[in-house]
């Protein structure tokens, strides 16, 4: 009895002794605080939230007694920014390598080695082809039957925890979002997720994008949270859809401002300034796309394209050769600027050689057939080039330079009234052109363009239509001058007088119009 009160005295003193309190050292207070701000970042679930945090992370990883913890958080945070790169197109995932190192490095993170596999499986959504495809067939199968298998089981791993945290929500649209089609299933509900996680930014990001952009709801996070500069990619996608221009443009530039990382923003910038027939801006952001990656198709294809109307053809040769030995991908496109830059150079030879491979990949190219037509006439082979610009003529009856070729080439072997004939054509078909431009103008008159860009395009609009006018005065010229020496009175003396309409043709046309009324005479 006597040991049992000794053991109960002593158990009581243990236990009811004052506690001595753990004392928070101002480095202590200062973790807590910083780890407050760094988990309230992630909640926020911006691309710059997310980078900030992953940064606030990192630096606990020099204390022993918080690397596990900050470990896990900064894992999390790493595999969530590695997700969104890969949704903007940013090529380098310095946070996946991250992520992956520290849980290789510790077994009791390989928890985490699931999550790891899930984020690597998860493609980037770039523009065009940026880097070189697997050409090892047995490697793409395994490839598939790997995520045929694997998908479906972190769907269902994911499915019983989405709900317990917004890190294995995001995990999961992100899967059905790409993988659907391994599930064997129309439509996944993702509305439960909504309803579970209202007031979370991040996963109202993710839902706002998936399965498609919803305008609505991408406007609003931005009115809640605008260090969403991201959003602004998926609403420059929709005006992109659209045929928006313009807005496309004010949205791009704003997610470039911010994430000039994101390769499909650039390549987007390069493309509407293509439209905008701003051949030296354009080609800035190819450029900018290419330093990103050398390989990149589209990029080089586009940087191509815009020195060729930059008239530097020996520098758009080089580009050409580049894409041509990259191989497999835009080959008829490359060939096609190869001997387009080579014409002009009039290097005749290596053009039709470069337009003859051209044919090897693209099939009905009108612009394709007439070049080569035009080069073949260069070349003095009329045969091949009467060919060319016939079948050119078989898929675009109203392609210009076709027809007015045609007219050329009957001309020399004197066949008059064909000659009328296709220059007549040609004539017409520039009515077509000259039409688009005036459209093309009303339209920048009526957009939300600066006053002096409007000035600008403009202009070279009304330059292009004064080009324009020539050609089909030169047109209308020559087919008149075709029905004269065919004795086709009314169809020459018709062609004529529409070629007078020009200042620069009035007299001779009027001189042949005279010819015309002494012939009948």
């Amino acid at each position: 009895m006597r040991k049992f009160w000794i053991l109960f005295l002593f158990l009581f003193l243990i236990f009811c002794a004052p506690h001595k309190k753990t004392r928070l050292t101002p480095q202590l207070i200062e973790y807590q605080n910083r780890e407050k701000e760094a988990d309230s970042l992630v909640k926020k679930g911006s691309y710059s939230c997310l980078k900030e945090a992953l940064q606030i992370y990192r630096n606990f990883l020099d204390f022993p007694r918080l690397q596990k913890q900050a470990k896990e958080k900064l894992i999390k945070a790493a595999l969530l920014l590695t997700l969104r790169e890969k949704e903007l197109g940013v090529l380098e995932h310095k946070s996946l390598e991250e992520a992956s190192h520290l849980i290789q490095e510790s077994p009791s993170l390989h928890e985490f080695s699931v999550h790891l596999d899930i984020v690597g499986s998860i493609p980037r959504r770039t523009k065009g082809f940026v880097y070189g495809f697997l050409k090892d067939s047995s490697k793409i199968d395994t490839t598939y039957n790997k995520l045929k298998k694997d998908v479906p089981l972190w769907v269902n791993l994911l499915k019983e925890r989405y709900g317990t945290e917004e890190f294995l929500a995001y995990l999961y649209i992100s899967l059905i979002d790409n993988f659907s089609p391994f599930l064997g299933q129309e439509k996944v509900d993702l509305s439960p997720i909504s309803a579970i996680f209202p007031q979370s930014p991040l996963i109202q990001y993710k839902l706002s994008t998936s399965p498609v952009e919803n305008e609505e709801r991408l406007k609003l996070l931005l009115e809640n949270e605008p260090l969403f500069h991201e959003a602004y990619y998926f609403l420059g996608e929709i005006a992109l859809q659209r045929g928006q221009l313009v807005t496309a443009e004010q949205n791009f530039l704003k997610v470039y401002q911010q994430i000039p990382e994101s390769s499909s923003t650039v390549i987007s910038l390069a493309s509407i300034y293509f439209a905008f027939e701003e051949f030296t801006k354009s080609l800035e952001f190819y450029e900018q796309a290419l330093k990103m990656a050398p390989e990149y198709r589209d990029a080089l294809l586009g940087k191509a394209i815009c020195l060729s109307y930059l008239e530097k053809n020996e520098e758009a040769i080089g580009c050409c050769d580049k894409l041509i030995a990259l191989g497999s991908f835009l080959m008829g496109e490359a060939c096609y600027w190869l001997a387009w830059n080579q014409n002009e150079l009039e290097n005749l030879d290596a053009a039709w050689e470069s337009a003859e491979n051209a044919k090897k990949y693209l099939y009905g190219s009108s612009d394709l057939l007439t070049l080569a037509g035009i080069i073949a006439f260069k070349k003095e082979n009329l045969d091949a080039a009467e060919k060319n610009l016939m079948e050119a003529l078989q898929i675009n009856a109203t392609n210009y330079e076709a027809n007015f070729y045609l007219g050329n080439i009957y001309a020399k072997k004197q066949d008059w009234k064909n000659s009328g004939v296709y220059f007549g054509l040609a004539a017409y078909s520039s009515e077509r052109i000259e039409k688009a431009l005036e459209e093309k103008i009303k339209e920048i008159e009526s957009s939300s363009f600066s006053e002096e860009r409007k000035e600008r395009l403009i202009s070279r609009k009304k330059a292009q239509i004064r080009k324009t006018l020539l050609a089909k005065a030169t047109a209308f010229y020559n087919g008149a001058a075709g029905y004269f020496n065919a004795g086709m009175r009314e169809e020459a003396l018709k062609l004529a007088q529409k070629a007078s309409l020009h200042s620069f043709f009035k007299n001779k046309a009027e001189e042949l119009m005279a010819k015309i009324k002494e012939l009948h005479r």
